[in-house]
């Protein structure tokens, strides 16, 4: 990326570097995207995490983040929900069990489609990019992006859409990281931990959000009624399973609900759950 996709300013400083790879702030509006030309082999990113991670225990880890979701959302609705990069289907396996619900996938790595498919038995979830799948207008009750946006170069194609096939009433859930927590976090990590490789994730991650950044990039595409929410964080920390760093994250979370709050909302030190409305 060599310019900033919410004001399209190429005029920007390093704000870190991880593994050769070049962090940048735009000067004029603050947003931070890393400089990597990210492949887009995606088949080749879950081909790596189907071989390396136990996938049902990383389901497992995402428990309580969805039953919150799902506690908020869902129980005693019922209406059309559509998970874009819905990855290996967890989410999609697990919401389909609510009553009342159509829900549908989308996904543009066939590999993660077919363990979809074949490990959970899924067939509610298309192989390619929303924009391209044709939903009609108007169509969706709730949309979902759990983890996606940070990895999308430009956004734009996929926000026009999601506008479009979003109900007038209906509801756009974002998670993804926040950089106002993570590059602190990072550059700790790199401080004491020089050949630890969780950083900022710059290869993947191409855009990190601010809460401020994010509504600025959303208020470009006509959304307007913005809400952050607050769920039980994925209880793992860089994919490992240690019950000490996962009490170390719960109570981290449990801080920023408090300071949320009292902040009168205005300190956000959590990972970004966003609510959007039109």
């Amino acid at each position: 990326m060599n310019y900033c996709v919410i004001c399209k300013s190429s005029k920007n400083k390093v704000t870190f570097n991880e593994e050769g790879v070049n962090v940048f702030r735009c000067l004029r509006c603050g947003h931070v995207y890393s400089q990597h030309n990210q492949s887009q082999n995606y088949d080749g990113y879950f081909y790596r995490n189907i071989s390396s991670y136990n996938n049902f225990w990383w389901d497992e880890a995402h428990r309580k983040m969805y039953d919150d979701f799902f506690n908020r959302y869902i129980l005693g609705r019922n209406g059309c929900l559509l998970d874009v990069g819905c990855g290996l289907g967890f989410f999609i396996k697990r919401i389909s069990s609510y009553k009342g619900w159509d829900v549908k996938g989308c996904e543009i790595s066939q590999t993660a489609v077919e363990f979809a498919k074949n490990k959970l038995s899924l067939n509610n979830i298309r192989q390619g990019r929303v924009e391209e799948l044709n939903y009609p207008p108007n169509y969706f009750d709730i949309i979902t992006m759990w983890d996606v946006l940070e990895h999308i170069p430009d956004p734009d194609c996929l926000l026009r859409c999601l506008r479009v096939i979003l109900k007038d009433d209906g509801i756009f859930f974002i998670h993804t990281p926040n950089i106002n927590i993570q590059l602190p976090k990072a550059r700790i990590k790199k401080f004491f931990w020089k050949n630890h490789h969780h950083f900022l994730e710059a290869k993947d991650h191409i855009n990190i959000y601010s809460p401020r950044t994010i509504k600025m990039l959303l208020e470009k595409y006509g959304f307007k009624n913005f809400n952050f929410v607050h769920l039980h964080p994925i209880q793992s920390v860089s994919g490992s399973r240690s019950i000490f760093l996962r009490l170390v994250k719960n109570l981290w979370f449990y801080l920023s609900v408090v300071i949320f709050y009292i902040s009168f909302k205005s300190i956000n030190i959590n990972n970004l759950f966003l609510e959007i409305r039109k």
